[in-house]
């Protein structure tokens, strides 16, 4: 039983002293991190948004990333998510949470409104979070305070911030509830992905004009505005109806043909690009393959009939392995002989250890086995650093 768990059903609201238990670290660590100024706590970024504007990234430093990491293993984790919410919430028992899953809930639409709210992260307030911790999870003013200010900069939900997500998916939670029986004795299926909301209709003519300016009051009671420029109605029959670039006019999701056609070109521009010497070894080959490999598996979602023989045609194709792959696993190993297994880095250990797996796997593909010995060789000294590393923090652990 995880930690807040047993401090949830000893009953009443989860205090700032028992904070630490259910994240697991000490409290220094948590008064350290409300200490830092902002500056300290991310690293920001900027990237060109489709519409021109700039969208802010603020990447956390270690010991923040490390702290939210445990409030989205030890907290969200434990959150039973409604059907009407999508985006970056992990699966249960198999049942994917993704934008094609959104999108088949609206399948055999005839009608449907799209809307957008504008720049939801930040105008989602350090105070919005402060209340969903306390209302949604438990905790009192105290620990809820402490986890706002651990997720929030500037008192805003930042963008790049592993708790991020799913703070921005809880963002309604006061409304959303309320709101999605209200329309579905309307006999309108509602959803949300992230900041993405989609209402549809069985019928062809539906007016949705009074049901915008519910979700707009809706929305206004928390300071989040509708962006209103995105708003859009889509009705069968003008065009296909599309929930996240999904085909939903129909009893399945499907994609287009168009878009079935694009895919087949970019699995056919490999083919003939391959036939270059040594073109497979190529770095930006690798992006090129896994971009195509992930369009594919859009395919699988939906079942389209396409998805077996084009990702059998693309695994033929795969990329291989050159020499500088040797060298960073050379280093990598090097580097990781540095980092000590222990509780206050294992997450990062870990990660970086199946890295270096991963690309001593790629170095065992090459079709005439140049890289096979070095691969064994390199592997088992991964494996042994592993193996002695769990052995001293065993024994440092007293166990």
């Amino acid at each position: 039983m995880n930690e807040l768990t047993k401090i949830i059903y000893k009953g009443g609201p989860i205090s700032r002293s028992e904070l630490s238990t259910v994240l697991g670290v000490d409290e220094i660590e948590l008064d350290f991190i409300l200490m830092l100024e902002d500056e300290a706590k991310y690293k920001s970024s900027q990237l060109v948004k489709n519409d021109g504007r700039f969208r802010n990234i603020n990447n956390p430093s270690p010991i923040v990333r490390k702290i939210q990491r445990k409030i989205k293993n030890r907290i969200f984790s434990l959150i039973s998510w409604p059907v009407y919410l999508y985006g970056s919430i992990p699966a249960e028992n198999e049942n994917s949470h993704d934008f094609i899953a959104c999108a088949s809930r609206h399948c055999r639409a005839k009608s449907l409104v799209k809307l957008d709210v504008e720049d939801f992260f930040d105008n989602i307030s350090q105070e919005l979070v402060q209340k969903i911790f306390e209302n949604v999870m438990f905790f009192d003013k105290d620990a809820a305070d402490t986890l706002a200010k651990i997720c929030c900069l500037d008192g805003r939900v930042p963008q790049g911030g592993i708790t991020s997500s799913y703070l921005a998916t809880l963002a309604l939670y006061s409304i959303e509830e309320r709101l999605y029986f209200r329309l579905k004795n309307k006999k309108l299926v509602y959803t949300r992905y992230v900041d993405d909301i989609t209402i549809s209709s069985k019928d062809r003519d539906f007016s949705f004009d009074m049901i915008i300016k519910i979700i707009e009051k809706e929305l206004n009671s928390l300071d989040l505005p509708l962006n209103k420029d995105k708003v859009e109605i889509c009705r069968f029959g003008l065009e296909p109806l599309k929930v996240h670039n999904v085909r939903v006019d129909s009893k399945l999701p499907r994609y287009d043909q168009a878009d079935v056609k694009r895919i087949k070109a970019m699995v056919h521009r490999l083919e003939l690009l391959v036939k270059k010497p040594n073109y497979r070894t190529h770095y930006f080959y690798r992006q090129d393959y896994n971009s195509c490999m992930g369009f594919i598996n859009k395919l699988g979602r939906v079942e389209h009939p396409s998805y077996f023989k084009l990702k059998n045609k693309l695994k033929k194709i795969f990329p291989l392995p050159n020499n500088a792959d040797v060298t960073y696993v050379r280093n990598s190993i090097d580097n990781l002989k540095e980092l000590k297994l222990n509780s206050k880095n294992a997450f990062v250990y870990q990660k970086k250890f199946y890295k270096i797996q991963y690309r001593i796997a790629l170095l065992k593909k090459h079709p005439k086995g140049i890289y096979n010995a070095k691969a064994v060789e390199l592997n088992r000294e991964l494996q042994l650093l592993r193996l002695n590393d769990e052995l001293e923090r065993k024994t440092e652990s007293g166990n």
